[in-house]
């Protein structure tokens, strides 16, 4: 939804853009784009102001198709660093299924603010990790993407074997079929 007390202003004549018929650049109201401006020609809507985008390149915004959004706050830690896969996972698993709520939304909109400084205005993340303090994970997902005015697609994965039965993470944080499918 456009705020249409927001300033129209044109984003003219791109050094590059990476996009068809838009050379000419783009009209933007608050965080949409409204026109797309062919080159030589000027926009059909009333402008408030105009950006000389001659020394810029103008790009679309970047989808990043894979990402696990909680897993920001602890890339630093200690006891994972520089580790192969599995013994990272192991020495993680333990810190991740005390994750609280707070922490998730704190790590959701780390991510997405880094992403979004990057150019990424798309983002999947691939939640699996659902103790029981977690249960609402999602929703708290969606929470902070719309805070943030980012488009997310949410994917809901989970774990059904734990340490007692050969798999790598905590029995805190496996849960069964009926669960996962519920």
């Amino acid at each position: 939804m456009v705020d249409i007390n927001e300033p129209v202003i044109w984003i003219k004549n791109p050094a590059a853009v990476f996009a068809q018929n838009c050379e000419g650049g783009v009209v933007i109201q608050g965080q949409k784009i409204i026109e797309i401006v062919k080159l030589g020609q000027s926009p059909k809507t009333q402008i408030d102001d105009t950006y000389d985008a001659s020394e810029s390149v103008l790009l679309p915004g970047l989808i990043n198709t894979h990402h696990h959004f909680y897993q920001t706050l602890t890339r630093a830690y200690p006891e994972a660093l520089n580790k192969e896969l599995f013994p990272w996972l192991k020495s993680l698993y333990k810190v991740w299924a005390n994750i609280q709520p707070e922490m998730l939304a704190v790590s959701t909109e780390l991510a997405l603010s880094e992403l979004l400084l990057s150019g990424c205005t798309t983002a999947s993340d691939h939640h699996y990790l659902f103790p029981s303090q977690l249960e609402n994970a999602i929703d708290i997902q969606v929470e902070e993407a719309q805070k943030l005015g980012m488009r997310v697609v949410l994917t809901r994965g989970s774990m059904s074997l734990g340490e007692k039965d050969g798999g790598l993470p905590p029995q805190s944080v496996v849960q069964t079929k009926e669960q996962i499918l519920g």
